[in-house]
């Protein structure tokens, strides 16, 4: 039996003088018109364009699919080709078809133009030196040494310090703040972030990561305007000290993001270690079923029995426990929208830690008592948020005068930020509950459309009650991603020079989407610049 073909054929033929045009095509070498497409030649070209530039009602039909068969094009490259070279053939500066036009008249490459170019291939484009020198070359015909291109960093960098120290920060008044560190070439690398307008209050690279740095550091960033009147922080032993050495009266609140983090992970070993001895188990009962041994049988294999059972037995208590040690940690709970109280999160969380405790494993104990030792500071976010939800019940009630119209606003407001908040974090699985409960904000709103310009302001009250150092975690990820494209530095000063470069940008830099897009970190904290543009700054304005 003959199998079918696989290459389908196209056998049409054209009226003259169509078909008579294209067996007179005669290939040539590729055009500037089309570089990458070397089969086709000028001809080739042409004549594609010429079918093109037809009026739909008078091409043949079919003509497309036959020419993208016959040229062993896509149907969307030969509509792009056409439209190519139209525009070419109707731009008046365009002298010969087949050839780019040359330069941009009137662009002149000006010294502060390759130098503003250097430093934007540098932040945002991350790109390395040698990168960088082939930019210039092919889009300005400029060749710069790589000596000369850190220097241009250098001494960028020394301006951009200097701008720094120059900011006024005090239009963040009362700031509650986040801080952590990062290391590169194994030296420290402190970090102090704004997580409302993700400004970046400080960046530097520091001798060690010891109490007494730390606390000069929190001494440097208040002297330039910002009063620190809360820290966010993980759990690490210098914090604690830093405050004290600063004379600081900050209220600490403990990341809850690595306690989370480190119980998901606790509880995966605890699962692998059950399955563990699952497979030892089993691996036994295959020997006993081979050859009987009464030794084996009552030495190994009922013990290895029990410890599988108690193994089992402490992922499903810790399972439950990490379950309610993380809705003890919730600012709104997301099935009703309850804004949290302290009252009753502290006293689920003391109730989730003895549970904990009663669990009999050595990891397990030396968590929990890493948790009892910061119990204190993991609610802090609670006093932080109950003033500010205080006065806005107090705004709310000026338009709904029962405190149950009151309550049932501000649940579907909070569960609306909440549901928002989980979608973001890839929690998809809730779209449907998201979907449901802004259907009933957007009824409730409709009979009552005063209280529109009262949602955003509750969103940036639970936006304010910071619990999670996840931001400037983030900002340690981006700040990596420069870092590695430079793999070294000769010293910590060219490292802090790298920094400041980085951290004016990213205070100056404009989202591009996000709740954040169209403003920069320093617009939305009310800093003033002289200048939106951070290179004009550093003394290269636009040419």
């Amino acid at each position: 039996m003959a199998l079918y073909e696989q290459e389908v054929k196209n056998e049409i033929c054209w009226p003259a003088p169509l078909e008579g045009m294209y067996q007179l095509l005669g290939g040539g070498a590729a055009s500037g018109v089309a570089p990458k497409l070397t089969h086709l030649g000028l001809a080739d070209v042409l004549f594609i364009t010429l079918v093109m530039s037809l009026p739909k009602s008078r091409r043949p039909w079919g003509i497309v699919t036959w020419m993208a068969w016959t040229f062993r094009l896509s149907r969307p490259s030969v509509y792009a080709l056409a439209e190519r070279v139209q525009e070419r053939l109707t731009r008046p500066e365009v002298k010969e078809i087949g050839y780019l036009p040359g330069p941009k008249p009137g662009l002149e490459v000006t010294p502060g133009r390759v130098r503003r170019t250097a430093l934007t291939a540098a932040f945002p484009g991350k790109m390395s030196l040698r990168n960088t020198q082939e930019l210039l070359a092919e889009a300005f015909d400029e060749s710069r040494s790589v000596g000369w291109l850190s220097e241009l960093l250098s001494e960028a960098g020394e301006q951009a310090g200097e701008v720094l120290k120059k900011i006024d920060t005090s239009p963040l008044g009362r700031a509650i703040c986040v801080r952590d560190e990062t290391f590169f070439q194994d030296m420290p690398v402190l970090h102090i972030i704004d997580p409302l307008s993700m400004t970046l209050l400080c960046s530097v690279v520091a001798p060690d990561r010891q109490a007494d740095t730390w606390a000069l550091t929190l001494l440097d960033v208040e002297s330039r305007g910002v009063k620190i009147v809360g820290l966010v922080e993980d759990m690490a032993r210098m914090y604690p000290a830093s405050l004290e050495a600063a004379e600081s009266e900050a209220e600490v609140q403990k990341d809850v993001w690595h306690i989370e983090s480190d119980g998901a992970q606790l509880q995966r070993d605890l699962e692998r270690a059950a399955l563990g001895s699952t497979k030892q188990v089993i691996e036994l009962e295959k020997k006993l079923l081979r050859t009987w041994d009464n030794d084996l049988f009552e030495q190994k294999y009922i013990p290895a029995v029990a410890k599988e059972s108690r193994l089992y037995d402490q992922h499903a208590a810790f399972s439950e426990w990490l379950g309610h040690l993380c809705d003890a940690l919730e600012v709104v709970d997301w099935r009703s929208g309850e804004i949290r109280d302290r009252a009753i999160n502290g006293w689920l969380l003391q109730e989730t830690l003895g549970g904990l405790q009663a669990i009999d494993h050595p990891r397990v104990q030396t968590w929990v008592r890493s948790l009892r030792r910061h119990q204190h500071q993991l609610l802090t976010y609670l006093d932080w948020l109950a003033p500010t939800l205080a006065a806005y019940t107090e705004e709310l009630a000026q338009i709904l005068t029962t405190s149950q119209a009151r309550a049932d606003f501000m649940r579907l407001v909070a569960r609306h930020w909440r549901l928002a908040q989980a979608l973001t974090s890839g929690h998809s699985h809730l779209g449907f509950a998201a979907q449901q409960n802004q259907q009933a904000l957007d009824d409730f709103l409709a009979d009552n459309p005063a209280l529109k310009p009262l949602l955003q302001p509750l969103h940036d009250l639970l936006d304010a009650a910071c619990r999670a150092s996840s931001l400037v975690e983030n900002l340690n990820g981006l700040l990596k991603q420069f870092l590695h494209n430079r793999r070294s530095f000769r010293s910590s000063t060219t490292l802090q020079l790298y920094l400041n470069l980085f951290t004016l940008w990213h205070n100056m830099r404009v989202y591009q989407r996000g709740k954040r897009q169209g403003l920069s970190p320093y617009q939305m904290a009310g800093i003033q610049t002289p200048s939106h543009d951070w290179l004009a700054l550093l003394g290269y304005p636009p040419a």
